[in-house]
């Protein structure tokens, strides 16, 4: 059954068997708890609310579970920030917010979870099994945004110019928090993408117009910023070559609050956003869905689960021993990812 004819006579059974991988062993999650929580009043009211319809989409879609978790990590850094600035008075932000949250994490960065292992570990162990469709993803919208914002900005005195409105937050976003890097993977990526794209809008949709002489080549240019941004974030460092092979550049994610930056706002909040305001197809009811988009999902989902868990941690709601759990659930969902 194709899409339209669900939509037309909708049937949940014949949806589920979409979406649904009968080889795939759905995810095994461990579910947040603490010898703190003895009464309802031992965990934020918003949170829990938006924690059980989370747990309601498992084990089925991790990708609208997420949705929901987003909301709880919402909730706690906004909670974290009041925390923090108790005389701010200032109107709350997302970004304000992330901020804060990114200093915690770097904070809690020695914390031993177990006598072995500490919160800086577990986000390393985490990072060692990024799937290559997320790092994907990043390429994607940093290639597709450049040459996008490159014809607005050749092209902002006539007509023809792309809009300013059809680049992506999310870009916007990396180019200012991530200068460096954004502007190595330019000159090393960019440029040869834009040479073999044509953007325009046709009724409020963007076409890049890659000629199918080049469509290998495109595929090639994203698969290869995909493997070199999984091992920058793998191995904190990495080395891009310009298009010639004449010159050599090294990108570096050494200092802490800048990898945890990467970590939240290039995968986490980046995803969030283009899902929540419908940027990209719903993962696992898109027509190029296949194993790789239902693995993806889950890992973002226990990604999103160790970051509020930490959170959690700063505002006393659980003990450092109850981050634990996310160490079980990379275990018993690594078949997954």
């Amino acid at each position: 059954m194709n899409t339209i004819e669900l939509l037309k006579n909708y049937d949940k059974n014949k949806h589920i068997e979409i979406f649904s991988d009968k080889n795939l062993k759905h995810i095994n999650l461990k579910y947040i708890s603490s010898d703190k929580w003895l009464t309802d009043k031992d965990i934020p009211y918003v949170l829990k609310t938006h924690l059980l319809d989370s747990y309601y989409c498992l084990p089925e879609r991790p990708d609208m579970a997420f949705t929901f978790l987003w909301k709880c990590i919402n909730n706690s850094y906004t909670e974290l920030f009041i925390q923090k600035n108790p005389t701010s008075i200032g109107q709350l932000s997302d970004s304000k917010s992330i901020d804060t949250l990114i200093d915690v994490v770097e904070k809690n960065l020695n914390v031993y979870i177990n006598e072995q292992v500490t919160i800086k570990i577990m986000i390393e162990k985490f990072i060692d099994n990024i799937p290559i469709k997320l790092t994907r993803f990043i390429a994607n919208f940093i290639l597709k945004n450049y040459v996008l914002e490159k014809k607005y900005y050749d092209e902002n005195k006539k007509t023809a110019g792309i809009a300013n409105k059809y680049i992506s937050s999310s870009y916007t976003t990396f180019k200012s928090q991530f200068k460096n890097v954004h502007n190595i993977i330019i000159n090393t990526y960019g440029e040869a993408y834009a040479k073999i794209t044509q953007p325009e809008i046709k009724k409020n949709n963007i076409y890049l117009n890659i000629h199918d002489e080049n469509k290998e080549k495109s595929k090639n240019i994203i698969k290869s910023l995909a493997n070199k941004l999984q091992e920058l974030l793998i191995k904190r460092s990495v080395n891009l070559n310009d298009s010639k092979e004449e010159n050599t550049f090294t990108l570096e994610l050494s200092d802490d609050k800048n990898y945890i930056n990467f970590i939240v706002r290039n995968l986490l909040y980046a995803i969030r956003n283009n899902t929540v305001h419908g940027k990209i197809a719903s993962r696992l009811n898109s027509q190029t869905k296949n194993k790789d988009s239902y693995s993806s999902s889950v890992y973002i989902y226990l990604l999103g689960y160790m970051f509020l868990t930490i959170s959690l941690y700063e505002l006393g709601y659980i003990s450092n021993s109850d981050l634990n759990i996310n160490l079980e659930n990379l275990e018993n969902n690594i078949q997954n990812i």
